[in-house]
């Protein structure tokens, strides 16, 4: 069986990456995206060999993610507009916009048959 091919979201420094390849599924990252700088100088040190976009997920064209042909995204969106504590803006707060846009491209991309969406929950 061919390895899962996964897009990376969000990408960070890598933390995701990292957690899939401790896993020891059979996965290639086939393409990272962050917009932030010094982010990526860290996960093109962590991880030389995967295609890293240095971008806005507000920039990535859905053509561009169909040409990706991937099984599985890995994300960690800005969670501060969504967090119990806190100003709760929810999809008004401007951090919310690109996690906006990625649940309106996603279900028209010809690979995406579901999408499962996790939140960390905490009980006192």
């Amino acid at each position: 069986m061919a390895p899962l091919r996964v897009l990376e979201l969000y990408s960070g420094i890598g933390g995701m990456h990292c957690g899939l390849t401790e896993s020891g599924a059979s996965a290639e990252v086939v393409a990272a995206v962050d917009v932030n700088t010094i982010a990526n100088e860290v996960y093109k040190h962590n991880f030389p060999n995967t295609p890293l976009w240095p971008k806005s997920i507000e920039g990535i064209s859905l053509r561009e993610l169909d040409s990706l042909a991937f099984d599985m995204i890995l994300m960690s969106p800005p969670c501060q507009p969504f967090t119990r504590i806190g100003l709760q803006g929810d999809v008004s707060d401007p951090r919310a916009k690109s996690f906006l846009y990625v649940l309106e491209i996603l279900p028209r991309c010809g690979v995406c048959s579901f999408i499962v969406l996790l939140s960390r929950l905490f009980l006192d």
